[in-house]
């Protein structure tokens, strides 16, 4: 029998040293068999990779994990007629561009006087003869080069269709650990469950549901984790007092998740205060050992007066919300080197510079210098002379970034002209389309984001994700941007309903699995639909929300949700009406309001203070009381 375990690791729980410990004892135990652990990030696989000794433990990404794992694959004449049975229509609609799209068709002339005129999809598919992994949010088609998503996808429809390379995996390992796996790609889940059920090896998945943050096939995902066994255990809350801990029971509403707390030692009971002038009301309850948290990663960088540099970035499709880098991640990044985007490592690394030079660290600054040439350009110092140069020459880049009128693009042009042996090559930053938008932006931002990073005082309930603050300040906003987090959806259904997170995933799931119905059965994708393309799908479109209302006639909460929205398009079909019915923008908002109203407060370590805006509050009598009943002090202002 496969031995399939999920272990719930609340925040706070002590995750990746429960990990750390029972991966070195099971290699004690196992000293000839190999045990393979992914997660998500690099930051993560590093910590992992710190505590676990044993040579027969591999840790790795998710990602750097397939990529090794399919190179051998990709050159197989089978799966490179796999990718074009995938990819091939993709590929001739973007040869035809029946849309004239001016990227595509710059893209395709410079293929063109690769392969000849016309360009064919033949002369495409007769270049590809290995694919690989091209570490970016979109696939290079015409290369066979495969993107952050495409390459878990493929490798699982790969393995689907050649089911001997599960046995790649379970002949190589006997247990496998999925760290996070509430944010690991389902087509990753699955593909490691198949191995599992084919040799019976051990998987076991780690994380916490509550702190899920990328979104998933949710039916899929439902279906896939049901099939393990949750672990049974107490579970011990390190972090925060015994009044917060009593409070997150109490969010979380679920007996077979009892948190306990580590500590014995009281502390102040968490608080919620009703505000008008919220803002206000964070500054007066700030202090030095303060951090303030936001739902919103705008709200952080507005405050921080780097926002125009956070929308940018976030415009891009390899930084976008559910990319691999995200716009918040390249910004967030401590170490310059790790940064995720060329153009903003080579601004904090200058900024570095500027840091070690204004603090007498000249022998940091030659070091760095010599250690990146690429960077910022080849630096020889014979002489005396030489010296006074560079010295010269930094004091002019360095006063240049410290004007608020300076570009990005000034700063990078004038490092690019430095009176080094060599000066860098800068060229490569103005060439991408995708930068315009970001080398415009006043360097300035680039500045309060790297300040930001040295000392933060504010942060989003995933924004340094597992860690905590002695004292919290949540404020609870309503956003509708993406993702969606409901928050006055929530405070205003709370009174009237139990929510837990598994009612709150099995509704969802469900209507994902009847919004897809519905969706193909009308054969049309509404969202994209202009109304002069209604009228034919007018008769199915109103009996697939029929039979979706009958469907759900038994879920309040459904009712609460959608009713109005389901009435109003029977009432009078329309395109307008029709686009909201099969959405699932308000579960899901609803879903992140309450994720992360308990991640918010799980952040608190021994004051917790939350403020609501008076605006989310329908009803302040009926939510103050749920309030209260949760383990609130509440006030009003």
């Amino acid at each position: 029998m496969t031995d399939l375990k999920i272990v719930n690791a609340p925040a706070g729980s002590g995750k990746s040293t429960e990990i750390k410990k029972r991966v070195n004892a099971w290699a004690i135990e196992h000293p000839l068999d190999k045990l393979l652990c992914v997660t998500f990030t690099n930051r993560a696989a590093d910590e992992l990779t710190a505590g676990i000794s044993s040579p027969n433990v591999e840790v790795s990404t998710i990602h750097s994990f397939m990529n090794d794992f399919s190179k051998s694959l990709f050159a197989a004449p089978e799966i490179v007629a796999l990718y074009i049975e995938f990819y091939g229509e993709r590929i001739k609609t973007r040869i035809e561009n029946s849309e004239n799209n001016k990227n595509v068709e710059e893209s395709n002339s410079r293929y063109r006087a690769e392969f000849g005129e016309p360009l064919s999809l033949q002369a495409i598919l007769d270049s590809i003869s290995s694919l690989y992994y091209n570490e970016r949010a979109f696939n290079t088609l015409y290369r066979g080069g495969l993107s952050h998503e495409d390459l878990l996808s493929f490798i699982a429809k790969c393995a689907k269709r050649y089911p001997l390379i599960y046995r790649r995996v379970n002949t190589k390992y006997q247990q496998i650990i999925i760290d996070e796996y509430q944010d690991t790609d389902v087509n990753v889940l699955e593909f490691f469950l198949e191995a599992a059920k084919q040799s019976g090896f051990a998987l076991h998945l780690y994380g916490d549901r509550m702190q899920q943050i990328y979104k998933s096939d949710p039916a899929r995902f439902q279906s896939l984790i049901q099939q393990f066994e949750p672990e049974q255990r107490e579970v011990t809350n390190f972090r925060s007092t015994p009044e917060i801990v009593s409070l997150l029971n109490r969010i979380y509403n679920d007996e077979s998740l009892n948190q306990v707390a580590h500590s014995e030692v009281s502390g102040t009971t968490p608080k919620v205060f009703i505000a008008d002038k919220f803002r206000e009301l964070e500054e007066q309850l700030q202090d030095d050992s303060t951090l303030i948290l936001n739902i919103a990663n705008a709200t952080i960088y507005e405050s921080i007066g780097a926002l125009e540099l956070l929308r940018s970035l976030q415009a891009m499709p390899e930084h976008g919300f559910n990319s691999r880098h995200s716009a918040v991640s390249v910004l967030a990044e401590v170490e310059w080197e790790k940064v995720q985007n060329p153009v903003i490592r080579l601004l904090y690394g200058l900024l570095e510079l500027k840091a070690a030079y204004e603090a007498g660290r000249i022998g940091s600054v030659i070091s760095t210098l010599r250690r990146y040439p690429k960077e910022f350009g080849m630096v020889t110092l014979h002489s005396h002379s030489d010296k006074a140069v560079l010295s010269r020459e930094l004091e002019s880049l360095f006063t240049l970034m410290d004007s608020e009128n300076t570009t990005i693009r000034q700063v990078i042009t004038h490092l690019g002209s430095m009176k080094f042996e060599k000066a860098p090559n800068v060229s490569d930053y103005f060439l991408v389309d995708d930068y315009v938008t970001v080398l415009d932006i006043p360097f300035e931002q680039v500045g309060n984001a790297f300040a930001f990073n040295q000392d933060p005082e504010r942060s989003t309930q995933h924004g340094v994700k597992g860690e905590s603050h002695e004292k919290v300040i949540f404020t609870a906003e309503h956003s509708n941007t993406s993702p969606a987090v409901h928050m006055k959806t929530l405070f205003n259904l709370w009174p009237e309903y139990d929510f837990s997170l598994q009612t709150l995933e099995d509704l969802r799931a469900r209507l994902s699995d009847a919004f897809q119905k519905a969706r193909e059965n009308i054969g049309q994708d509404i969202s994209n639909l202009k109304a002069a393309g209604f009228q034919p799908i007018k008769a199915v479109t109103t009996a697939e929300a029929e039979r979706v209302k009958r469907e759900f006639a038994d879920s309040p909460l459904f009712i609460e949700l959608y009713s109005e929205a389901y009435n109003k398009y029977l009432e009078r079909p329309g395109i307008t009406s029709a686009k909201k019915l099969f959405n699932l923008t308000r579960i899901e908002g609803l879903l992140s309001a309450y994720r992360l109203f308990y991640v918010g407060c799980s952040r608190a370590k021994s004051e917790l203070n939350v403020i609501i805006p008076t605006s989310l509050l329908e009803n302040i009598d009926a939510s103050e009381a749920k309030l209260r009943e949760l383990g609130f002090d509440v006030s009003r202002s």
